[in-house]
């Protein structure tokens, strides 16, 4: 019995998936997700919100809140040599609430009523870390201080500021080879054994078939 190959020719497209490529980093995704959840805080509905640090703050952003993508810190997840690149990925993200100091005792107290919005906001927000476009395994560490100053191209606008850095784990982000040999088919042919008569080779059914591997 001789089974026919299947026909090659058939097969729109080949099994190898694409790649999916990102546009945006897991890191800078998990930025601009806790971003636009703070701008919906009715606490921050009157700040003007930035994620560039690079922006000057002047008296008429005041109220002022930033976040910012601060540093990304992969290493590896198992043996660096062995295998896929795989990286245990946290990023640190840094909040910034300006408020103007009229009163420093006040000024503070804004501050720490900020912060407790935003801890709060977030940490009980579920949509944080588990959402269909970015995944938060846990947050590791944060960091608060306090500091007083001015702004203003005069320097005269005395201000307080919040600063908070948070650590999110982000788990571990693989990047597997883009594989262009696949085994996908496997051709199998039966060959009489040598030694044989002709008659015999004559009688001997052979049989030619074809694998498709599933992918």
């Amino acid at each position: 019995m001789s089974i026919a190959p299947f026909p090659r020719d058939l097969r729109l497209r080949g099994k190898t998936p694409g790649i999916t490529h990102i546009q945006r980093s897991y890191p800078m995704l998990v930025r601009d997700g806790i971003l636009a959840r703070v701008k919906t805080f009715p606490y921050f509905s009157t700040f003007t919100f930035s994620s560039n640090k690079t922006l000057q703050i002047q008296p008429q952003s005041l109220p002022f809140c930033g976040v910012y993508f601060i540093q990304e810190i992969g290493v590896p997840d198992g043996d660096a040599d062995a295998g896929e690149p795989r990286f245990r990925t946290t990023v640190r993200i840094g909040f910034s609430v300006i408020v103007v100091n009229n009163d420093p005792d006040e000024a503070e107290y804004a501050l720490d009523t900020a912060m407790q919005v935003l801890a709060g906001g977030l940490f009980s927000d579920p949509t944080l870390y588990n959402n269909s476009i970015f995944k938060i395994q846990g947050f590791s560490s944060g960091t608060r201080t306090h500091v007083f100053g001015n702004a203003g191209l005069d320097n005269e606008t005395p201000i307080a500021e919040l600063r908070w850095e948070l650590v999110c784990d982000l788990g571990t982000i693989i990047y597997p080879p883009l594989v262009m040999d696949d085994l996908e088919t496997i051709h199998v042919e039966t060959s009489f054994p040598a030694g044989g008569t002709q008659a015999e080779q004559d009688d001997t059914q052979q049989v030619v078939t074809e694998y498709d591997l599933p992918q």
